[in-house]
């Protein structure tokens, strides 16, 4: 992937459409005009690789909690969480969907003992580390040792752990809440052929991050303000799409119950999703 040195922002967490990606847009050429900044001068990028967080040229991106407490926090920090209005959240805080095939057995994570389950990325929290602490929950390691599932399938991205579920690939997978609403929006047949079983334990909303040097001179109230006033000047139809209701402050530390729930895990003899 081509590195820049040029300033950019990155939103792609939430952007699997082109129409998804124009409402970011216009979201962040108004945002630009609150802040004084020439849009024209900072690209809008849609990749969702964490290398990027880490590049000179980052203005600010959006990132998962789980390889922001694992890895990247000595680099950068959470000033703010997009807070959206879909099923599975409750304001700052998401959950997962577990989701196996419409015409599945499993009524529980119990039930998918010894079955297949797709992830999105073994660096997700929505895709593994709260799917690892649900079955941690039910998990007697004692007596069936540190294996849960058959077979454990990397996707590369919650579409793709949905597909795998749908096509019988998986049956079993815990997709991010809102990636669930917004991928039911752009395809509606391929969610029919699922079923929610239940939902995850939940954690704050994937944050907006800096690098830790430009935090240390930004005016964080006046930057979430303008994200708010920006998103109360889009359009309904740009709200609609992306289901987005509001900016809210957040800290390192609202996402330290990420790394309990992995410490939960290892305690319980699971460390690893398999």
């Amino acid at each position: 992937m081509r590195r820049s040195h040029e300033r950019y922002a990155t939103l792609g967490m939430y952007a699997f459409t082109e129409a998804q990606q124009f409402a970011w847009q216009q979201l962040f050429d108004h945002f630009c005009e609150f802040t004084g900044v020439d849009s024209t001068q900072i690209a809008l990028r849609f990749e969702h690789d964490p290398a990027l967080l880490l590049e000179p040229g980052l203005w600010f991106g959006h990132t998962c909690g789980y390889p922001l407490m694992m890895r990247l926090r000595q680099h950068v920090s959470p000033f703010c969480v997009p807070l959206f209005d879909v099923p599975g959240t409750d304001g700052r805080y998401y959950s997962s969907r577990i989701i196996v095939a419409a015409g599945s057995g499993i009524e529980s994570i119990a039930d998918s003992r010894g079955r297949v389950a797709a992830m999105n990325n073994p660096d997700s929290n929505s895709g593994m580390n709260v799917l690892r602490h649900a079955v941690a929950t039910v998990h007697d390691a004692d007596r069936f040792g540190d294996r849960f599932f058959a077979r454990v399938v990397n996707t590369g991205g919650h579409l793709y752990s949905l597909q795998a579920v749908t096509n019988g690939a998986a049956d079993i997978a815990a997709i991010d809440c809102v990636s669930y609403q917004l991928i039911e929006d752009w395809q509606p047949e391929l969610c029919t052929s699922l079923r929610i079983i239940g939902d995850s334990v939940m954690t704050c909303g994937l944050p907006l991050v800096m690098s830790n040097a430009a935090l240390a001179v930004t005016d964080i109230p006046v930057l979430i303000e303008c994200l708010n006033r920006a998103l109360a000047t889009c359009c309904d139809e740009v709200r609609d799409i992306l289901h987005l209701t509001s900016f809210a402050p957040v800290q390192m530390a609202d996402y330290q119950s990420i790394v309990e729930i992995e410490e939960y895990a290892v305690a319980r003899g699971y460390p690893e999703l398999n």
